[in-house]
């Protein structure tokens, strides 16, 4: 019994460390995306992560990635929108 309770402490400690680098990976690399980058470079410096990953909308007056992670279940994420010529026009960092 006591060694079911130190796996599961364990696991926990584990679980909450990689979520706090995730919530730490989306967070710095939400702060280089500023407006006027182009979107090439953004997705260039996205697909360096371990840790979480990004997905593509495409909108009427551009497009949006958002940057998040399933080890914070998607809470904590980075919005960047872009506008027709491919350059930030936004991003922010989001937490609940």
């Amino acid at each position: 019994m006591k060694l079911i309770v130190a796996l599961c402490i364990l696991g926990l400690t584990v679980l909450g460390f990689y979520s706090n680098e995730a919530r730490k990976e989306v967070y710095y690399l939400c702060g280089n995306f500023t407006q006027g980058v182009y979107y090439p470079n953004i997705i260039k410096q996205l697909d360096t992560t371990h840790l979480s990953a990004y997905t593509i909308e495409n909108l009427q007056l551009g497009k949006r990635i958002v940057h998040s992670s399933w080890l914070n279940l998607h809470l904590v994420k980075c919005n960047i929108n872009f506008n027709n010529n491919d350059l930030v026009v936004s991003a922010f960092y989001e937490t609940p």
